[in-house]
């Protein structure tokens, strides 16, 4: 509890306990609302911003681990708890009130350092006697609303709880907020009209004005919800996560020019330095055979010959390491023989471009050898056949096998994932097994060994807890990172295609999408058009359901129909969705496997 507060038993039993932040336990400063309630001063949620993730839009509550969206301007633009404000503005009022001989309040108008006797409102100040007179003397000052400190004393209880219930402005406390400024969309003061919000630049109105303004658009908005079948909630977290994903997929594509650039920058200096040697050669073989006429004029000695043989000798072993000068290599002399610079090329380099609606359009087709397949965080694509591991990267428009790895420790692989680790989870009957960057085994578990259940499809969530489903029971079993059991869930009807996001388990059955959390409680059943052929989930939590020639999008929250995306050309037969936000198509003909690879493209 803060010191030096009032012994009244209602301030400090009823009040007090409620004014200090539970982040730095002192008295509230600036507080701000997040979406749980619970408040916090501005500094203390800054400086918790900075210990959590800086690169996202979420704060999460120390207190009951809720996330909030921040807006635009970060923390600095939450709402401000303007019932904490008043309520710590009156304690702080009553506590400088004298309360015996051993509490005074000083002026603060002068610098006589005199005690105070009353309090202006208008200018915020603490009087002394002298000022006190001033105030009613002066022309300018004598309609300012001066009451004394008795009076403040005498404040009934009624009272103080009306003035504590009034929202006060963050910068002059006294004042109310009395307007609201539709251009900066912030509510103000008297003051702060006038300070800061003047018009004509400002649109200031009053706050009948504005609320009735503000019920206009809610019922707009509301019109435009009951239209559609979306959730807003899940609609703005899967915004957030793609914009993650968009800012993650811009420095990845980034890192790979700066790399195709240095490549280039060695590949460059690498031919600068053979056309200096060329050049420098051929200009150096002229200039030595120069020299060697000087010394033919005349009588021709033994001398001279032993001396022009020596300079022959010495300049070829100078050069005997550097570029061969054959004949046809030899340049004609002219004086760009002394000429070598470079010249920039004036396109610009282009990283991409962003998107605004989707629109997706075939890639690539890469021949692999791929019974199941999954991404890792850097978008390169892992697929797995018996033994053999194969990684696909993307380079340029097409993605290229770059490593095929023979792995003693699988077999029969059936379903594959990975982990935010980059760790691949392999589910080769009867085990699950965990396999690390370098694919050797880490752990393994047996799921179903006490029911005596098959495994039949594999899952990881976003905190690496593994999910196994089981047809022949019906259920799908959920595991910590080293096998060991969370808990059953009943998933009847499930087979061999199964998703997990976002705390939930998805799979289809009997031409229905079925989504249960992971208490076991059916979230969504959904009626989709016909039988799948497989499903994945995309970083937002969205779901795409692979058919015969074409892919149903879902959202996240219901399961609602978003759109659908055609793919003539590819009739698939296994799905999965790399965290660059690409689409993966798998089609298997006489054990020849065939990635058809999409991405989203300029909507044209």
């Amino acid at each position: 509890m803060a010191e030096g507060v009032s012994t009244d038993p209602l301030l400090s039993k009823v009040i007090l306990g409620h004014l200090e932040c539970s982040i730095c336990c002192t008295r509230y400063n600036q507080p701000k609302n997040l979406d749980c309630s619970h408040s916090y001063c501005l500094k203390c949620l800054q400086e918790l911003k900075k210990t959590q993730n800086p690169d996202t839009n979420k704060l999460k509550c120390p207190l009951c681990q809720k996330e909030t969206i921040l807006p635009l301007d970060g923390v600095t633009g939450l709402q401000s708890n303007y019932l904490l404000i008043a309520l710590v503005e009156e304690v702080n009022k009553q506590e400088q009130l004298p309360q015996g001989e051993e509490s005074k309040v000083m002026c603060q108008a002068c610098d006589e350092e005199n005690a105070a006797i009353s309090q202006c409102f208008n200018c915020e100040h603490y009087l002394c006697l002298e000022c006190h007179k001033a105030h009613q003397r002066l022309a300018a000052l004598k309609n300012h609303e001066i009451k004394t400190l008795a009076e403040l004393q005498e404040v009934d209880e009624t009272q103080t709880e009306s003035k504590m219930n009034i929202s006060r402005c963050d910068i002059h406390p006294i004042q109310e907020l009395c307007l609201y400024c539709m251009t900066c969309e912030q509510l103000t003061c008297k003051l702060c009209a006038v300070q800061q919000h003047k018009q004509p630049m400002h649109n200031l109105t009053d706050l009948l004005t504005a609320v009735e303004i503000c019920q206009t658009e809610a019922s707009n908005g509301v019109a435009q919800l009951q239209k559609s079948k979306f959730n807003i909630a899940a609609m703005r977290k899967r915004l957030s996560c793609l914009f993650q994903e968009t800012n993650n997929n811009i420095s990845y594509h980034t890192e790979q020019k700066l790399e195709q650039t240095r490549r280039e920058e060695i590949r460059l200096k690498q031919s600068a330095k053979l056309m200096y040697q060329k050049k420098e050669k051929n200009l150096a073989k002229l200039q030595f055979a120069e020299k060697t006429m000087s010394h033919t004029h005349g009588i021709m000695t033994n001398n001279n010959r032993l001396e022009i043989l020596k300079n022959r000798q010495e300049f070829f072993n100078k050069y005997e390491h550097d570029v061969i000068v054959h004949e046809d290599q030899e340049e004609e002399l002219t004086y760009d023989l002394s000429f070598i610079a470079f010249c920039e090329v004036e396109n610009e380099v282009e990283l991409g471009t962003l998107l605004n609606k989707e629109n997706w359009e075939l890639m690539c087709e890469v021949e692999v050898p791929a019974r199941c397949m999954s991404s890792y965080s850097t978008g390169d694509i892992v697929t797995v056949s018996s033994s053999q591991i194969n990684i696909l990267r993307q380079l340029g428009k097409d993605f290229k096998t770059i490593s095929q790895i023979k792995c003693k420790d699988i077999s029969r692989p059936t379903a594959i994932a990975v982990n935010n680790e980059d760790h691949l989870i392999v589910l080769d009957n009867p085990n699950v097994k965990t396999l690390n960057k370098e694919f050797q085994l880490l752990h393994q578990f047996t799921p179903g060994k006490e029911s005596g259940s098959k495994p039949t499809c594999l899952a990881v969530d976003e905190n690496n807890l593994i999910a196994v489903g089981y047809k022949d029971k019906g259920e799908v079993s959920l595991h910590n990172p080293d096998g060991s059991l969370i808990r059953t869930l009943s998933a009847p009807g499930i087979d061999k295609y199964m998703a997990v996001s976002n705390q939930r388990i998805i799979y289809t059955c009997n031409k229905k999408l079925i989504i249960v959390d992971y208490q076991g409680n059916k979230k969504i059943e959904t009626t989709i058009t016909e039988c799948d052929k497989g499903l994945c989930c995309d970083t937002g939590g969205d779901i795409y359901v692979l058919y015969p020639k074409r892919i149903q999008h879902l959202s996240a929250d219901q399961g609602t129909h978003v759109e659908w995306i055609n793919i003539n050309q590819t009739d698939g037969d296994t799905i999965t969705c790399t965290q660059q936000g690409k689409l993966v198509i798998e089609k298997t003909i006489f054990w020849a496997s065939t990635l058809f690879i999409y991405h989203r493209i300029v909507t044209r």
